[in-house]
């Protein structure tokens, strides 16, 4: 999927991979999160066996703006809430910034949480 824009000096076309990858890096950024997973056990082993960057990542477009949903691993003993809400900001204002199209809505899906090394 090829998502367009038009400006002032022509029309801009961005691929929803490149998008994902975007919004992958944000949310590999963002506190709280470890780790990015797929929607389906299928996907999980397909997306780890090709090293896929836009793993956990799916963009729509539709009404001229981007609806993207997250699947993520958290950090065992943080607020869900305030790590997907700050997920949230971080996805939709790097991706705005960088392919400058309008983000209707990030949608956080924890897939699981990990807990990190005790002797570390």
């Amino acid at each position: 999927m090829i998502v367009q824009s038009d400006t002032v000096h022509g029309k801009v076309e961005v691929a929803a991979t490149a998008i994902a990858r975007v919004a992958g890096q944000a949310a590999l950024r963002s506190y709280g999160v470890v780790g990015m997973s797929s929607p389906s056990l299928a996907s999980d082993i397909a997306a780890s066996l090709t090293r896929d960057p836009t793993r956990g990542v799916q963009i729509t477009f539709r009404d001229e703006k981007l609806v993207i949903d997250m699947y993520i691993i958290i950090e065992y003993g943080t607020r869900i809430s305030t790590v997907a809400q700050s997920l949230i900001d971080a996805v939709r204002y790097d991706v705005e910034k960088i392919v400058n199209i309008p983000v209707e809505q990030v949608n956080v899906h924890v897939q699981g949480l990990r807990v990190s090394d005790i002797d570390a």
